[in-house]
């Protein structure tokens, strides 16, 4: 007898569209501590993550998937338009979900651990994903909703999720961040927590 393999329980993102979006490239290095660059972590973990989400059915859109940003040649405000490229990928996309990838920084250094930055209309999964990486780094962080004023966010017509995967400042997280295991196992945690969400 021929047994149906149930695609739910071996690939439960089946059928999802997910935009991933490291944040900041090229001339932009995002938060900066010595020679330690937020671009290049956000790529290293977006990417990580993209492997994941495929690995659990899921087809993957990334903004970036190496060093550069997305803004117009010649374009004169680089960052304006960097963001502008960005909205328009991910709200073109008709993905079920956006997960954007960055670092936080601090001048108090005793801050650490995954903050998830939201739109009231994704609390709940918000709420999933911070629990899985608040059990993750044994931080106790809470979700924050995404400030008004952030430009590239409030423009997004697709579900989401900013995730400051830790903070730069702090030394404990700064080496984490930078170790390619730590790495998997975060994205690993972010993909838990998208499955958790979507079933």
């Amino acid at each position: 007898a021929i047994t149906k393999i149930n695609a739910k329980t071996t690939l439960p993102l089946f059928g999802k569209l997910i935009v991933i979006d490291p944040g900041h490239g090229y001339l932009d290095p995002g938060t900066v501590y010595k020679s330690i660059y937020e671009k290049d972590i956000n790529l290293q973990i977006s990417l990580e993550l993209k492997r994941i989400l495929e690995q659990n059915g899921a087809s993957v859109i990334m903004t970036r998937e190496a060093d550069y940003d997305l803004s117009s040649p010649n374009a004169m405000f680089r960052k304006k338009s960097d963001f502008d490229n960005r909205i328009k990928l991910i709200n073109d996309s008709n993905a079920d979900i956006y997960i954007s990838i960055h670092l936080n920084y601090l001048s108090d250094s005793t801050y650490y651990g995954p903050q998830v930055f939201y739109k009231k209309e994704d609390l709940r999964l918000a709420k999933i994903m911070q629990k899985i990486l608040n059990n993750f780094s044994n931080s106790n962080r809470v979700i924050k909703l995404m400030p008004s004023n952030v430009y590239m966010y409030k423009r997004l017509n697709i579900p989401g999720l900013l995730i400051e995967c830790g903070f730069l400042s702090n030394a404990n997280d700064r080496q984490k961040l930078m170790n390619t295991k730590y790495q998997k196992e975060l994205a690993k945690s972010i993909n838990n927590a998208l499955v958790l969400y979507f079933t």
